[in-house]
């Protein structure tokens, strides 16, 4: 199907524009990570790839990736993200269908094994989900080679920073990255290099460019990636 890959047995992902969304298919239930802009039918193509029940899990909750949630319930996320996600909520959503993955939890799907892992700073809830035996992390938008966005309510830079020493740190349990954004798949090798640009943009190391479409924000690009951030006065 047109905007659908599939990367393996059990495992695809959605393309639209410059957005993914991913589904894994389990033994008994299938994970879709993720709703994109909401352009695609995204239930629909879901259902024409597996005949188990679908549930939604969010990286984060970004409208470019929440806009077809209304055709999921519940939706899970970490609950450190629920008034982001309550201050955006997407057209015909409920918070009452909302429900909490905490740091820790493992999404169990048999054939898949996820475990969820808190790494705030793009926005407060922020996960990463972990699969140690396939050694995949889906990182949403925190790791990625594109542009990075950090301006605006709910990003922290701090936070971003610590989330990706912590990440880093388990970088042995991973050999493969699927980020939201950009090319895929990653290697760890790409994460000190975005730590590192992090912190020489704070620095004021980096060179203030134009964003590529009109933001109330700047443009920084390190060697790996780009920042769009705005400096307070």
């Amino acid at each position: 199907m047109k905007g659908i890959t599939k990367v393996s047995e059990h495992f695809w992902i959605f393309e639209e524009d410059g957005v993914r969304s991913f589904l894994f298919e389990g033994d008994k239930r299938a994970m879709l990570v993720d709703t994109g802009f909401g352009t695609l039918r995204i239930r629909q193509m879901a259902a024409e790839l597996t005949d188990l029940p679908v549930f939604l899990v969010h990286t984060h909750t970004d409208r470019d990736h929440t806009g077809g949630d209304k055709e999921f319930k519940p939706i899970y996320m970490h609950p450190s993200e629920m008034d982001y996600y309550k201050d955006r909520l997407p057209r015909d959503c409920h918070m009452e269908d909302v429900q909490p993955l905490w740091e820790g939890d493992t999404i169990d799907l048999g054939y898949w094994r996820f475990e969820v892992i808190l790494t705030p700073g793009h926005t407060p809830g922020s996960i990463m989900l972990l699969e140690r035996e396939k050694r995949m992390l889906i990182s949403g938008d925190s790791i990625q080679d594109g542009a990075i966005f950090m301006f605006g309510p709910g990003r922290n830079m701090p936070a971003f920073q610590c989330s990706l020493e912590k990440i880093s740190a388990m970088a042995d349990a991973f050999d493969t990255i699927w980020p939201s954004h950009g090319n895929y798949p990653l290697k760890a090798e790409i994460i000190p290099g975005i730590l590192k640009g992090a912190k020489d943009l704070v620095a004021g190391k980096l060179t203030e460019q134009e964003p590529p479409e009109p933001m109330p924000c700047k443009k920084y690009a390190c060697e790996v990636a780009s920042f769009l951030y705005h400096f307070d006065a």
